[in-house]
């Protein structure tokens, strides 16, 4: 398990959990369903119906996901965790860290101050609850990501187990061929001649007759029209006797009669391009990213075990 990223269009809604985990800022007296504790600190049903806005729109009423329940538990784990070691952000920091929230979603000043008062804060609340969320970033990464180490033998070895994943360009052929038409009603004996009169333009191209030669004399339209040029092509492409036949091929080499529903192919390879891939060094941060969340998962669910384990965690069930 690891932190999701949440849309930025709740962003402070989601926020409002971190501040909600320190009894300053809880709802008082109100009475609220206890749905787990850490320590002495509680989490509500408010505080869930809280973090579940910030993940959707939709309405849950009074239904609890347990995932989710147990993601807000690590959310408030961490920063108590950060309460705790006394971690701080500066002023500079957390008034860029609004500027760019502002900027990304485009907002102006009237505009951000409008989306605080619909979640019900003013700005100074709003100003700690950044704070804090710097803290916890602080902490995973120094605490998760710091300790997830990609070597050069790694990604070399994930880019070549997955090579297929960075193809740049696919093997394909070109070819050339002599198509003799099956005419609908032609007799055994009409089908028994053509199936002569394909070995013996196999034979003839393969002692060295001119192809083009033979594709005016015996081939039928549409190829004899395109001095029998059938493409270019990839594989799986063509219908399956011809493509397995194609990609079965050597550059220049002349097949056996393929049949299919209409006629018979007499194919010549005239070209082969193998599949490209792009280079590691291309690839390398792409290779990078992934490895790091795999890692990251492991190095993040085993920080947070050992935090739980350090805690007093209990979660009420239904």
């Amino acid at each position: 398990m690891s932190l999701r990223p949440y849309p930025f269009r709740h962003a402070l809604s989601l926020m409002v959990i971190v501040l909600l985990s320190f009894p300053c800022f809880s709802q008082g007296t109100t009475v609220d369903r206890i749905l787990a504790t850490i320590d002495d600190q509680v989490i509500t049903l408010a505080d869930y119906k809280l973090f579940i806005k910030g993940l959707s729109d939709r309405q849950t009423g009074d239904s609890i996901d347990e995932k989710l329940l147990r993601q807000l538990v690590e959310e408030k784990m961490i920063a108590i965790e950060a309460k705790r070691r006394g971690l701080e952000a500066s002023g500079e920091e957390v008034e860029k860290t609004i500027e760019e929230f502002k900027s990304h979603n485009n907002m102006s000043q009237d505009d951000f101050e409008t989306l605080l008062k619909e979640d019900g804060m003013d700005f100074e609340k709003f100003r700690t609850i950044v704070k804090e969320r710097i803290l916890i970033s602080q902490i995973l990464s120094s605490d998760v990501d710091g300790k997830v180490l990609i070597t050069d033998q790694e990604l070399e070895d994930f880019y070549q187990r997955n090579k297929r994943e960075f193809l740049d360009s696919p093997e394909h052929v070109e070819i050339k061929a002599i198509f003799l038409l099956l005419r609908e009603g032609e007799s055994l004996t009409e089908i028994t001649d053509m199936k002569k009169r394909a070995l013996r333009i196999v034979a003839l191209l393969r002692d060295g007759d001119n192809f083009e030669r033979l594709v005016d004399e015996y081939s039928d339209e549409p190829l004899k029209s395109d001095q029998g040029l059938l493409g270019k092509f990839t594989r799986g492409a063509l219908i399956a006797p011809l493509d397995r036949k194609a990609f079965s091929m050597k550059g220049g080499e002349i097949s056996d009669p393929v049949w299919v529903g209409d006629g018979v192919f007499i194919l010549q390879l005239t070209n082969r391009t193998e599949e490209s891939y792009k280079p590691l060094e291309e690839v390398k941060g792409r290779i990078h990213d992934i490895l790091f969340r795999q890692k990251r998962e492991k190095v993040f669910n085993d920080w947070i075990k050992a935090l739980g384990e350090r805690s007093s965690v209990r979660i009420y069930q239904n």
